[in-house]
């Protein structure tokens, strides 16, 4: 039987312009993430994404592996989606453009897997080495055949990043692991979801709302769910491994010292630690933004001055 699935997310596909061409979304703006590029850009990282495809002119792929026997499709949008937020570097832009991507079909095109599928697409990705795994699905698991790879993964050193779930209810597995990082979704107003799950073990939030990525048959959409928070901070970590291999109980660490508090001071159960900021976490110091409508009014304030002293 299976049970093992995609969250409920929304998506509203959207046209191309160039305006939108080498921008990526709000998350990939507000984050300043072409600043961090300066530092890593997550060179020959490989990050593994078990989703349901990647298939997409932006996205380039290392290699890949179908548990499912469906294989890959241009319309696999949920998978395309998750790995261009890491990888995509042709058109649109993801958070680690220089990453290797490793990506491992663990559910069908419409959203459905067993969870066979995804023990097998982990496996997969400690025989090859990967040091960051994203995975935007689950659900209720009963089994225990699922948890032994996880805590070797952890052992090793990998960060398996998971999506808490759209249900505004307890987290789904595997994000619910002790051996995994789950990440939540906050909005543009920086506001907890309503869609998104909680618990004791969600660890960090991050942007996942109205998320422009690359979507099915090479177009482009805008989705949400917590789905789109966990590739965004499975690139950031990315891009730190690039930096400084990291594993989960350092990763956790950096996250309670870095993240901006959404609630009461301190971790609970709805927002984690807080929202991450790419920037305290990568330990890189960047510019701070200017007021640009402040020297606005002050060159104005001056021509009128100099206006008005050659009157």
């Amino acid at each position: 039987m299976s049970n093992f699935k995609l969250p409920p997310y929304t998506v509203d596909p959207v046209i191309l312009t160039k305006e939108l061409v080498a921008q990526s979304n709000w998350a990939f703006k507000s984050f300043r993430i072409q600043e961090l590029w300066e530092h890593t850009k997550g060179k020959d990282v490989k990050v593994c994404v078990l989703d349901n495809g990647y298939l997409h002119k932006d996205i380039q792929v290392t290699k890949k592996n179908d548990f499912t026997g469906e294989g890959f499709s241009l319309t696999d949008g949920h998978g395309i989606w998750c790995s261009g937020c890491i990888k995509a570097k042709e058109g649109f832009l993801g958070i680690a453009p220089e990453s290797q991507l490793y990506a491992g079909k663990i559910l069908k095109s419409e959203g459905s897997g067993q969870w066979d599928w995804l023990q097998q697409g982990l496996e997969w990705a400690d025989e090859e080495n990967c040091q960051v795994v994203s995975i935007s699905a689950g659900g209720p698991y009963q089994g225990s055949s699922i948890q032994p790879i996880l805590k070797k993964l952890r052992d090793k050193g990998v960060l398996v990043i998971c999506a808490a779930g759209n249900e505004n209810n307890e987290l789904i597995f595997p994000a619910n692991s002790p051996d995994t990082l789950a990440v939540g979704a906050v909005n543009k107003s920086w506001q907890r979801a309503n869609f998104s799950n909680y618990g004791p073990r969600l660890i960090i939030m991050a942007p996942g709302v109205d998320l422009l990525g690359c979507w099915k048959n090479n177009g482009y959409g805008m989705l949400s769910g917590t789905s789109m928070a966990c590739p965004l901070v499975s690139g950031i970590a990315t891009l730190e491994y690039a930096l400084r291999p990291m594993n989960l109980d350092q990763a956790i660490e950096r996250f309670k010292e870095t993240s901006k508090d959404m609630a009461k001071p301190g971790w609970d159960e709805k927002t984690g630690w807080g929202i991450i900021q790419p920037d305290k976490f990568l330990k890189i110091k960047v510019a701070e933004k200017k007021d640009n409508w402040l020297i606005g009014l002050l060159f104005l304030l001056f021509a009128l001055l100099t206006i008005k002293k050659g009157e």
